[in-house]
Protein backbone atom coordinates (compact mmCIF):
# COMPACT_ATOMS: atom_id res chain seq x y z
CA UNK A 1 0.00 0.00 0.00
CA UNK A 2 2.75 2.34 0.88
CA UNK A 3 4.30 1.43 -2.50
CA UNK A 4 1.40 2.92 -4.11
CA UNK A 5 1.24 6.12 -2.38
CA UNK A 6 4.96 6.74 -3.11
CA UNK A 7 3.64 6.12 -6.95
CA UNK A 8 1.30 8.48 -6.50
CA UNK A 9 3.60 11.29 -4.96
CA UNK A 10 6.08 10.79 -7.63
CA UNK A 11 2.85 11.16 -10.31
CA UNK A 12 1.95 14.23 -8.89
CA UNK A 13 5.45 15.80 -9.05
CA UNK A 14 5.50 15.18 -12.75
CA UNK A 15 1.71 15.79 -13.73
CA UNK A 16 0.41 19.20 -10.69
CA UNK A 17 -1.71 21.58 -13.49
CA UNK A 18 0.30 24.80 -13.90
CA UNK A 19 -0.42 27.16 -16.68
CA UNK A 20 1.94 29.88 -17.75
CA UNK A 21 0.51 33.26 -19.00
CA UNK A 22 3.24 36.04 -19.52
CA UNK A 23 2.37 39.74 -18.99
CA UNK A 24 3.92 43.11 -19.97
CA UNK A 25 7.60 43.16 -18.54
CA UNK A 26 8.79 43.81 -15.14
CA UNK A 27 11.95 43.45 -12.62
CA UNK A 28 9.76 41.57 -10.54
CA UNK A 29 6.48 39.07 -11.31
CA UNK A 30 3.48 38.26 -9.66
CA UNK A 31 2.23 35.03 -9.12
CA UNK A 32 -1.16 33.92 -8.68
CA UNK A 33 -3.43 31.56 -9.70
CA UNK A 34 -6.30 29.07 -8.39
CA UNK A 35 -6.32 25.80 -5.89
CA UNK A 36 -8.73 22.86 -7.02
CA UNK A 37 -9.83 19.61 -5.94
CA UNK A 38 -9.63 17.69 -8.90
CA UNK A 39 -11.68 14.86 -7.68
CA UNK A 40 -14.82 17.08 -6.22
CA UNK A 41 -14.51 20.04 -8.64
CA UNK A 42 -14.31 22.28 -6.26
CA UNK A 43 -11.98 25.14 -4.77
CA UNK A 44 -9.70 24.33 -2.47
CA UNK A 45 -10.29 27.13 0.29
CA UNK A 46 -7.40 28.00 3.12
CA UNK A 47 -4.72 25.74 1.19
CA UNK A 48 -0.90 27.06 2.23
CA UNK A 49 1.04 27.45 -1.14
CA UNK A 50 4.87 27.61 -0.44
CA UNK A 51 6.78 29.70 -3.17
CA UNK A 52 10.86 28.39 -2.08
CA UNK A 53 14.33 28.70 -4.50
CA UNK A 54 14.62 25.37 -6.00
CA UNK A 55 19.06 25.90 -5.08
CA UNK A 56 17.97 26.33 -1.41
CA UNK A 57 14.68 25.06 -0.50
CA UNK A 58 15.65 25.19 3.32
CA UNK A 59 15.66 28.92 3.30
CA UNK A 60 13.07 31.07 3.72
CA UNK A 61 10.53 31.16 1.23
CA UNK A 62 7.05 33.12 0.39
CA UNK A 63 3.79 31.96 1.43
CA UNK A 64 0.21 32.47 0.62
CA UNK A 65 -3.19 31.38 1.59
CA UNK A 66 -5.89 30.47 -0.30
CA UNK A 67 -9.19 32.21 -0.35
CA UNK A 68 -12.77 30.96 -0.22
CA UNK A 69 -12.85 30.28 -3.91
CA UNK A 70 -8.99 29.01 -3.95
CA UNK A 71 -7.65 31.98 -5.35
CA UNK A 72 -4.18 33.05 -4.23
CA UNK A 73 -1.37 35.59 -4.78
CA UNK A 74 2.09 36.21 -4.45
CA UNK A 75 4.08 39.65 -4.58
CA UNK A 76 7.51 40.48 -5.78
CA UNK A 77 9.06 37.33 -6.74
CA UNK A 78 12.56 37.63 -8.24
CA UNK A 79 13.76 36.30 -11.51
CA UNK A 80 15.28 32.18 -10.48
CA UNK A 81 14.00 28.78 -10.48
CA UNK A 82 11.53 27.88 -7.78
CA UNK A 83 9.53 25.20 -5.87
CA UNK A 84 5.92 26.21 -6.42
CA UNK A 85 3.36 23.93 -3.64
CA UNK A 86 0.71 23.53 -1.60
CA UNK A 87 -0.28 21.95 1.50
CA UNK A 88 -3.89 21.43 2.64
CA UNK A 89 -6.03 19.03 5.41
CA UNK A 90 -7.23 16.99 2.17
CA UNK A 91 -3.76 15.89 1.02
CA UNK A 92 -3.57 14.34 4.27
CA UNK A 93 -6.71 12.67 4.32
CA UNK A 94 -5.42 11.00 1.04
CA UNK A 95 -2.33 10.03 2.35
CA UNK A 96 -0.47 12.65 0.25
CA UNK A 97 2.80 14.85 0.60
CA UNK A 98 2.67 18.37 -0.19
CA UNK A 99 1.69 18.38 -3.93
CA UNK A 100 4.86 20.58 -5.87
CA UNK A 101 6.89 20.98 -9.29
CA UNK A 102 9.64 23.34 -10.69
CA UNK A 103 8.49 26.68 -11.77
CA UNK A 104 10.68 28.73 -13.87
CA UNK A 105 10.00 32.71 -12.95
CA UNK A 106 11.98 34.21 -16.82
CA UNK A 107 13.63 38.19 -16.07
CA UNK A 108 11.15 40.68 -17.67
CA UNK A 109 7.90 38.86 -16.66
CA UNK A 110 5.45 40.77 -15.20
CA UNK A 111 2.67 38.10 -14.13
CA UNK A 112 2.81 34.24 -14.13
CA UNK A 113 -0.46 32.20 -13.75
CA UNK A 114 -0.08 28.89 -11.52
CA UNK A 115 -2.70 26.89 -11.23
CA UNK A 116 -2.12 23.86 -8.86
CA UNK A 117 -4.76 20.98 -8.29
CA UNK A 118 -4.77 17.56 -6.99
CA UNK A 119 -4.68 14.65 -10.07
CA UNK A 120 -7.45 13.28 -11.17
CA UNK A 121 -9.23 10.62 -10.39
CA UNK A 122 -8.27 8.25 -13.48
CA UNK A 123 -4.51 9.85 -12.05
CA UNK A 124 -5.04 7.77 -8.43
CA UNK A 125 -6.25 5.03 -9.91
CA UNK A 126 -3.66 4.54 -12.17
CA UNK A 127 -1.12 5.44 -9.24
CA UNK A 128 -2.55 3.21 -6.75
CA UNK A 129 -3.80 0.10 -8.81
CA UNK A 130 -2.43 -0.34 -12.06
CA UNK A 131 -3.86 -0.43 -15.51
CA UNK A 132 -7.83 -0.73 -15.06
CA UNK A 133 -10.81 -0.72 -17.16
CA UNK A 134 -13.36 2.08 -17.08
CA UNK A 135 -16.08 0.20 -15.13
CA UNK A 136 -14.16 0.10 -11.86
CA UNK A 137 -12.15 2.42 -9.27
CA UNK A 138 -10.54 2.97 -6.20
CA UNK A 139 -11.60 3.36 -2.45
CA UNK A 140 -9.49 4.49 0.11
CA UNK A 141 -9.49 6.06 3.18
CA UNK A 142 -8.56 5.46 6.96
CA UNK A 143 -10.27 3.68 9.81
CA UNK A 144 -9.98 5.40 13.15
CA UNK A 145 -10.34 5.39 16.89
CA UNK A 146 -14.29 7.28 17.17
CA UNK A 147 -12.89 8.29 20.61
CA UNK A 148 -9.12 9.70 20.72
CA UNK A 149 -8.99 10.05 16.47
CA UNK A 150 -5.87 8.50 16.43
CA UNK A 151 -5.23 5.14 13.22
CA UNK A 152 -6.64 2.09 14.45
CA UNK A 153 -3.30 -0.40 13.95
CA UNK A 154 -4.98 -3.13 12.15
CA UNK A 155 -7.79 -4.92 10.38
CA UNK A 156 -9.99 -5.10 7.18
CA UNK A 157 -12.15 -3.05 4.96
CA UNK A 158 -15.38 -5.03 3.67
CA UNK A 159 -16.43 -3.93 0.37
CA UNK A 160 -19.75 -5.68 -1.31
CA UNK A 161 -22.01 -5.29 -4.03
CA UNK A 162 -24.73 -7.17 -5.68
CA UNK A 163 -24.42 -8.44 -9.50
CA UNK A 164 -27.53 -9.65 -11.18
CA UNK A 165 -26.69 -13.46 -12.32
CA UNK A 166 -28.57 -16.35 -13.85
CA UNK A 167 -28.87 -18.70 -11.16
CA UNK A 168 -30.49 -22.09 -11.97
CA UNK A 169 -32.53 -20.56 -14.93
CA UNK A 170 -33.62 -18.01 -12.71
CA UNK A 171 -32.25 -14.82 -12.56
CA UNK A 172 -30.86 -13.74 -9.07
CA UNK A 173 -28.71 -10.99 -7.25
CA UNK A 174 -25.51 -12.44 -5.53
CA UNK A 175 -23.20 -10.87 -3.50
CA UNK A 176 -19.66 -9.85 -4.39
CA UNK A 177 -17.04 -8.91 -1.96
CA UNK A 178 -13.36 -7.32 -1.75
CA UNK A 179 -11.58 -6.42 1.26
CA UNK A 180 -8.40 -4.17 1.76
CA UNK A 181 -5.85 -5.05 5.05
CA UNK A 182 -4.92 -1.52 6.84
CA UNK A 183 -1.62 -1.51 9.09
CA UNK A 184 -0.31 0.74 11.91
CA UNK A 185 -1.58 4.04 9.96
CA UNK A 186 -5.26 3.02 9.33
CA UNK A 187 -4.97 3.64 5.65
CA UNK A 188 -6.69 1.07 3.14
CA UNK A 189 -6.51 1.00 -0.71
CA UNK A 190 -9.52 -1.00 -2.36
CA UNK A 191 -9.03 -1.34 -6.30
CA UNK A 192 -11.32 -3.04 -8.99
CA UNK A 193 -14.68 -1.45 -7.27
CA UNK A 194 -17.64 -1.37 -9.59
CA UNK A 195 -18.78 1.97 -10.26
CA UNK A 196 -22.13 1.79 -11.65
CA UNK A 197 -24.64 0.86 -8.49
CA UNK A 198 -23.73 2.07 -4.78
CA UNK A 199 -21.84 -0.64 -2.84
CA UNK A 200 -21.47 -1.41 1.28
CA UNK A 201 -18.50 -0.90 3.15
CA UNK A 202 -17.61 -1.71 6.29
CA UNK A 203 -14.35 -2.04 8.69
CA UNK A 204 -13.38 -4.42 11.37
CA UNK A 205 -10.48 -4.28 13.92
CA UNK A 206 -7.87 -6.63 14.95
CA UNK A 207 -5.67 -9.40 13.54
CA UNK A 208 -8.18 -10.68 10.69
CA UNK A 209 -10.86 -12.68 11.67
CA UNK A 210 -9.75 -14.46 15.18
CA UNK A 211 -9.32 -10.67 16.80
CA UNK A 212 -9.68 -11.14 20.67
CA UNK A 213 -12.88 -9.34 22.64
CA UNK A 214 -10.42 -6.73 24.23
CA UNK A 215 -9.69 -5.40 20.64
CA UNK A 216 -12.48 -6.70 18.59
CA UNK A 217 -14.56 -3.46 16.69
CA UNK A 218 -16.35 -2.81 14.49
CA UNK A 219 -18.73 -0.89 11.94
CA UNK A 220 -22.12 -0.52 10.59
CA UNK A 221 -22.17 -1.39 7.01
CA UNK A 222 -22.73 2.40 5.11
CA UNK A 223 -23.75 2.84 1.76
CA UNK A 224 -21.81 4.34 -0.86
CA UNK A 225 -21.72 5.47 -4.68
CA UNK A 226 -19.35 6.90 -6.68
CA UNK A 227 -19.43 10.30 -8.31
CA UNK A 228 -20.55 10.37 -12.06
CA UNK A 229 -17.35 9.84 -13.74
CA UNK A 230 -15.04 10.16 -10.88
CA UNK A 231 -13.36 6.47 -10.36
CA UNK A 232 -12.20 7.85 -6.89
CA UNK A 233 -13.70 7.85 -3.59
CA UNK A 234 -12.44 8.38 -0.15
CA UNK A 235 -13.98 7.56 3.13
CA UNK A 236 -12.62 7.58 6.78
CA UNK A 237 -14.28 5.09 8.67
CA UNK A 238 -14.60 5.49 12.45
CA UNK A 239 -14.29 2.25 15.18
CA UNK A 240 -15.62 2.05 18.60
CA UNK A 241 -12.58 0.11 19.98
CA UNK A 242 -14.32 -2.69 22.46
CA UNK A 243 -13.80 -3.16 26.46
CA UNK A 244 -12.70 -6.19 27.41
CA UNK A 245 -14.98 -8.75 28.38
CA UNK A 246 -15.29 -11.79 30.03
CA UNK A 247 -14.57 -15.08 28.22
CA UNK A 248 -18.36 -15.83 28.63
CA UNK A 249 -19.76 -13.10 27.37
CA UNK A 250 -18.09 -13.15 23.59
CA UNK A 251 -19.34 -16.08 22.32
CA UNK A 252 -21.71 -14.48 20.17
CA UNK A 253 -19.03 -11.52 18.83
CA UNK A 254 -15.96 -14.06 18.51
CA UNK A 255 -16.25 -16.09 15.33
CA UNK A 256 -13.41 -18.42 16.72
CA UNK A 257 -16.35 -20.30 18.17
CA UNK A 258 -17.86 -23.77 17.30
CA UNK A 259 -21.17 -24.54 15.94
CA UNK A 260 -21.97 -26.23 19.19
CA UNK A 261 -20.84 -23.51 21.02
CA UNK A 262 -23.05 -21.57 19.23
CA UNK A 263 -25.69 -23.39 19.44
CA UNK A 264 -25.89 -23.46 23.19
CA UNK A 265 -25.51 -19.71 23.35
CA UNK A 266 -28.86 -19.07 20.74
CA UNK A 267 -30.09 -21.66 23.27
CA UNK A 268 -29.22 -20.03 26.51
CA UNK A 269 -31.47 -18.45 29.02
CA UNK A 270 -32.29 -14.94 27.32
CA UNK A 271 -31.32 -13.46 30.21
CA UNK A 272 -27.98 -14.27 29.86
CA UNK A 273 -25.64 -11.63 29.67
CA UNK A 274 -24.47 -11.20 25.38
CA UNK A 275 -21.62 -9.64 23.77
CA UNK A 276 -21.89 -7.35 20.65
CA UNK A 277 -19.92 -6.82 17.79
CA UNK A 278 -21.97 -3.72 16.72
CA UNK A 279 -22.65 -1.64 20.59
CA UNK A 280 -26.32 -1.03 20.39
CA UNK A 281 -25.92 2.18 23.04
CA UNK A 282 -23.58 4.73 23.85
CA UNK A 283 -23.03 8.07 24.94
CA UNK A 284 -22.29 9.72 20.75
CA UNK A 285 -25.48 12.01 19.83
CA UNK A 286 -26.97 12.82 16.76
CA UNK A 287 -28.40 16.17 15.67
CA UNK A 288 -29.65 17.61 12.51
CA UNK A 289 -32.72 18.13 10.11
CA UNK A 290 -34.13 16.71 7.12
CA UNK A 291 -35.07 18.52 3.83
CA UNK A 292 -36.71 18.53 0.55
CA UNK A 293 -34.72 18.92 -2.92
CA UNK A 294 -36.25 22.68 -2.93
CA UNK A 295 -34.54 22.73 1.17
CA UNK A 296 -38.14 23.18 2.41
CA UNK A 297 -38.21 20.86 5.87
CA UNK A 298 -39.73 17.41 6.00
CA UNK A 299 -41.53 17.16 9.58
CA UNK A 300 -43.21 13.90 10.76
CA UNK A 301 -39.85 12.13 9.21
CA UNK A 302 -38.64 8.61 10.85
CA UNK A 303 -34.87 9.25 11.86
CA UNK A 304 -33.47 6.08 13.27
CA UNK A 305 -29.55 4.44 13.78
CA UNK A 306 -29.69 0.93 12.03
CA UNK A 307 -28.79 -1.85 14.82
CA UNK A 308 -30.15 0.71 17.33
CA UNK A 309 -33.33 1.01 19.47
CA UNK A 310 -32.78 5.04 18.69
CA UNK A 311 -35.69 6.59 16.42
CA UNK A 312 -37.30 9.48 16.31
CA UNK A 313 -39.84 11.77 14.49
CA UNK A 314 -38.75 15.03 13.10
CA UNK A 315 -40.37 18.69 14.06
CA UNK A 316 -42.19 20.72 11.87
CA UNK A 317 -38.59 22.30 11.26
CA UNK A 318 -37.34 19.18 10.08
CA UNK A 319 -34.98 18.82 13.17
CA UNK A 320 -34.13 15.63 15.30
CA UNK A 321 -32.14 14.91 17.43
CA UNK A 322 -31.26 11.31 18.68
CA UNK A 323 -29.37 10.07 22.04
CA UNK A 324 -27.23 7.50 23.46
CA UNK A 325 -25.93 6.19 20.73
CA UNK A 326 -22.76 4.01 20.08
CA UNK A 327 -19.65 5.85 18.24
CA UNK A 328 -18.50 4.63 15.24
CA UNK A 329 -19.85 5.09 11.63
CA UNK A 330 -22.70 4.15 11.74
CA UNK A 331 -25.81 3.83 8.97
CA UNK A 332 -28.88 6.26 9.55
CA UNK A 333 -32.31 5.78 7.81
CA UNK A 334 -34.90 7.85 7.26
CA UNK A 335 -38.77 7.16 5.68
CA UNK A 336 -40.74 10.62 5.34
CA UNK A 337 -44.61 9.79 3.82
CA UNK A 338 -44.18 11.19 0.38
CA UNK A 339 -40.80 10.45 -0.44
CA UNK A 340 -38.00 7.86 -1.47
CA UNK A 341 -36.49 6.06 1.65
CA UNK A 342 -33.27 6.89 2.68
CA UNK A 343 -29.69 5.46 3.72
CA UNK A 344 -26.84 7.88 4.55
CA UNK A 345 -24.21 7.31 7.45
CA UNK A 346 -22.92 9.63 10.35
CA UNK A 347 -19.34 9.32 12.23
CA UNK A 348 -20.52 9.41 15.73
CA UNK A 349 -17.89 10.08 18.88
CA UNK A 350 -18.27 9.45 22.49
CA UNK A 351 -20.14 11.96 24.28
CA UNK A 352 -20.78 14.64 21.51
CA UNK A 353 -22.70 15.95 19.22
CA UNK A 354 -22.32 15.04 15.13
CA UNK A 355 -24.09 17.04 13.12
CA UNK A 356 -26.21 15.50 9.76
CA UNK A 357 -28.55 16.80 7.02
CA UNK A 358 -30.25 14.75 5.22
CA UNK A 359 -32.01 15.15 1.69
CA UNK A 360 -34.85 13.20 1.41
CA UNK A 361 -35.00 11.23 -1.41
CA UNK A 362 -37.34 11.78 -4.97
CA UNK A 363 -41.39 12.28 -4.20
CA UNK A 364 -43.22 9.10 -4.81
CA UNK A 365 -46.82 8.89 -4.86
CA UNK A 366 -48.93 8.20 -2.15
CA UNK A 367 -51.83 6.08 -1.35
CA UNK A 368 -55.18 7.37 1.01
CA UNK A 369 -54.87 6.50 4.65
CA UNK A 370 -55.48 3.80 6.33
CA UNK A 371 -56.64 3.15 9.64
CA UNK A 372 -54.86 0.05 11.18
CA UNK A 373 -56.42 -1.47 14.15
CA UNK A 374 -53.77 -4.38 14.90
CA UNK A 375 -50.64 -5.57 14.25
CA UNK A 376 -51.31 -7.98 10.75
CA UNK A 377 -49.89 -11.39 10.01
CA UNK A 378 -49.52 -11.15 5.97
CA UNK A 379 -47.78 -14.72 6.19
CA UNK A 380 -49.99 -16.90 8.22
CA UNK A 381 -46.78 -17.46 10.51
CA UNK A 382 -48.38 -17.45 13.83
CA UNK A 383 -51.51 -19.70 12.76
CA UNK A 384 -48.70 -22.61 11.47
CA UNK A 385 -47.25 -22.02 14.68
CA UNK A 386 -50.06 -23.04 16.43
CA UNK A 387 -50.42 -25.50 14.75
CA UNK A 388 -47.21 -27.21 15.82
CA UNK A 389 -45.94 -28.17 12.65
CA UNK A 390 -42.43 -27.41 12.00
CA UNK A 391 -39.60 -25.26 13.68
CA UNK A 392 -40.60 -21.63 14.86
CA UNK A 393 -38.15 -18.48 16.13
CA UNK A 394 -39.19 -15.05 15.54
CA UNK A 395 -37.02 -12.17 15.37
CA UNK A 396 -37.41 -10.83 18.98
CA UNK A 397 -36.24 -14.03 20.25
CA UNK A 398 -33.18 -14.25 17.86
CA UNK A 399 -32.00 -10.51 19.07
CA UNK A 400 -32.44 -11.81 22.24
CA UNK A 401 -30.45 -15.02 22.23
CA UNK A 402 -27.48 -12.85 20.50
CA UNK A 403 -28.02 -13.89 16.84
CA UNK A 404 -25.62 -12.41 14.79
CA UNK A 405 -26.86 -13.87 11.13
CA UNK A 406 -30.12 -15.79 10.24
CA UNK A 407 -27.05 -19.15 9.79
CA UNK A 408 -26.54 -18.66 13.77
CA UNK A 409 -30.36 -18.86 14.92
CA UNK A 410 -31.16 -21.46 12.48
CA UNK A 411 -28.66 -24.02 13.45
CA UNK A 412 -30.74 -24.38 16.70
CA UNK A 413 -33.17 -26.18 14.50
CA UNK A 414 -33.60 -29.30 15.61
CA UNK A 415 -33.58 -30.91 11.44
CA UNK A 416 -30.75 -28.37 10.60
CA UNK A 417 -26.83 -28.85 11.41
CA UNK A 418 -23.97 -26.82 11.58
CA UNK A 419 -21.47 -28.01 8.24
CA UNK A 420 -18.77 -25.54 8.17
CA UNK A 421 -18.34 -21.72 7.99
CA UNK A 422 -18.93 -19.46 5.30
CA UNK A 423 -15.57 -18.67 4.32
CA UNK A 424 -15.71 -14.99 3.45
CA UNK A 425 -17.68 -14.99 7.53
CA UNK A 426 -16.37 -16.91 9.60
CA UNK A 427 -19.66 -16.05 12.25
CA UNK A 428 -21.96 -17.80 9.73
CA UNK A 429 -22.07 -21.14 9.60
CA UNK A 430 -22.98 -22.93 6.75
CA UNK A 431 -26.60 -24.72 7.22
CA UNK A 432 -27.45 -28.59 5.74
CA UNK A 433 -30.07 -30.56 6.44
CA UNK A 434 -30.44 -34.27 6.91
CA UNK A 435 -27.88 -36.26 4.73
CA UNK A 436 -26.17 -32.80 4.63
CA UNK A 437 -28.90 -32.54 1.46
CA UNK A 438 -28.89 -27.70 0.78
CA UNK A 439 -33.00 -26.53 2.25
CA UNK A 440 -34.58 -24.56 0.21
CA UNK A 441 -35.17 -20.74 1.08
CA UNK A 442 -37.98 -18.06 0.93
CA UNK A 443 -37.86 -14.82 1.86
CA UNK A 444 -41.39 -13.47 1.92
CA UNK A 445 -42.43 -15.74 -0.10
CA UNK A 446 -40.00 -15.44 -2.66
CA UNK A 447 -37.96 -18.62 -3.37
CA UNK A 448 -34.23 -17.21 -2.97
CA UNK A 449 -31.40 -19.63 -5.17
CA UNK A 450 -28.26 -18.39 -3.01
CA UNK A 451 -30.48 -20.60 -0.37
CA UNK A 452 -30.14 -19.45 3.58
CA UNK A 453 -26.18 -17.30 2.78
CA UNK A 454 -28.24 -15.18 -0.18
CA UNK A 455 -30.53 -14.28 2.32
CA UNK A 456 -27.66 -13.57 4.78
CA UNK A 457 -26.32 -11.41 2.74
CA UNK A 458 -29.88 -9.35 2.75
CA UNK A 459 -31.33 -9.08 6.25
CA UNK A 460 -29.87 -8.20 9.79
CA UNK A 461 -31.34 -10.15 12.58
CA UNK A 462 -33.93 -6.59 13.38
CA UNK A 463 -35.29 -6.72 9.89
CA UNK A 464 -36.70 -10.44 10.63
CA UNK A 465 -40.22 -10.78 11.74
CA UNK A 466 -39.84 -14.62 12.16
CA UNK A 467 -38.37 -18.27 10.62
CA UNK A 468 -39.69 -21.36 10.24
CA UNK A 469 -38.70 -24.51 9.50
CA UNK A 470 -39.58 -27.78 7.55
CA UNK A 471 -37.87 -31.11 7.90
CA UNK A 472 -39.08 -31.75 3.81
CA UNK A 473 -41.20 -30.46 1.57
CA UNK A 474 -44.17 -32.34 2.45
CA UNK A 475 -44.43 -30.60 5.79
CA UNK A 476 -43.95 -27.51 4.40
CA UNK A 477 -47.11 -25.20 3.38
CA UNK A 478 -47.81 -26.33 -0.06
CA UNK A 479 -46.95 -23.00 -1.74
CA UNK A 480 -43.30 -23.26 -0.45
CA UNK A 481 -42.15 -27.02 -1.52
CA UNK A 482 -39.04 -25.69 -2.84
CA UNK A 483 -36.79 -28.15 -5.11
CA UNK A 484 -35.80 -31.68 -3.68
CA UNK A 485 -36.17 -33.56 -0.60
CA UNK A 486 -34.32 -31.31 1.79
CA UNK A 487 -35.68 -29.04 4.58
CA UNK A 488 -37.45 -25.75 3.74
CA UNK A 489 -36.93 -22.90 5.55
CA UNK A 490 -39.31 -19.39 5.42
CA UNK A 491 -37.55 -15.56 6.67
CA UNK A 492 -40.09 -13.30 6.89
CA UNK A 493 -39.72 -9.75 7.91
CA UNK A 494 -41.33 -7.43 10.06
CA UNK A 495 -43.51 -6.20 7.34
CA UNK A 496 -45.04 -9.33 7.09
CA UNK A 497 -44.26 -10.74 10.60
CA UNK A 498 -45.13 -8.05 13.13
Amino acid sequence: MLTGFTRLRAALLAGALLALHPASLHAQAIISGFVRDSLTSKPLAAATIQLLPSATPWAAGRTARSDSIGRYRIDSVAPGTYVLGFQHPRLDSLGLDAVSRTLDVPPGIRALRADLALPSGNTFVLSLCGASTDSVGVVVGRVLDAATDAPVSQGTVVIRWAEMQLVAGAVGRRMQQASAKFGSDGRYVACKIPTGAPFLVSARAGTGMSATAATLGVTDEIELTFAPGVPFLQRNLLIQMREPVAAAAVIAAVPSVTPLDSARALTAPVSAPVSRAVPRSGTARLIGRVVAADGRPIGGARVSVVDTDQTVTTDTSGAFRLLNLPAGTRAVEVIAIGFAPVRTSADLRPARDATLTVNAGPRIATLAAVAVVAPVDRSGFFKRRAQGNGFFIDGNTMEQRGAQNISQALITAPTLRPNGFDRNNPTRPQVSGRGNCRPSAFMDGQMIPDGVGGIDELLTVRRVGGIEVYANPAEAPPQFRGSGNCAVILVWTRAYVP
